[in-house]
């Protein structure tokens, strides 16, 4: 009786131990698509949908997004997300973001974009990552270089 405990007793330690595989950062694809909601002098919306790769064996969901984004290191925008997206396994997932663009910041930095011919995307910010009613936050972080092709 105590080889038969002491048996479900590594077993369940070995199965712990195994099922806590480290989790793989979600990772950036590209920008599927951007349509202009709202055009302002001060303030314009902006939607975008960003693609996404979860690289892990498990579905999760993503929640309460809250991200500020730059254009060559200045500020353009921010986007405050607090719908629910579901992320599957092993597959790539589309999150839709509404974006208000400062244009003051915009228009700021016009001549630098059209004075070259590409320039620096970046979104800084956190949201919650989780399954099952958990979620633990997680670092918003993804940069990518657009070009520019105005001519």
């Amino acid at each position: 009786m105590k080889a038969i405990r002491l048996f479900m007793a590594i077993f369940l330690i070995w199965g712990l131990a195994s099922s806590c595989e480290k989790t793989k950062d979600i990772q950036f694809v590209r920008v599927a698509g951007i349509t202009m909601d709202e055009l302002g002098m001060s303030k314009s919306i902006v939607r975008m949908t960003l693609a996404y790769y979860n690289p892990n064996n498990y579905k999760l969901q993503l929640k309460d997004a809250d991200f500020d984004l730059f254009i060559d290191d200045r500020p353009v925008g921010h986007s405050l997300q607090d719908s629910m997206i579901y992320i599957p396994a092993k597959d790539t997932f589309y999150f839709p973001v509404k974006l208000e663009i400062n244009m003051a910041n915009v228009f700021q930095n016009a001549f630098t974009a059209f004075s070259n011919k590409e320039v620096t995307i970046k979104a800084t910010g956190k949201c919650k990552v989780g399954k099952g009613g958990i979620y633990l936050p997680f670092p918003i972080k993804c940069e990518t270089k657009q070009a520019l092709n105005f001519f």
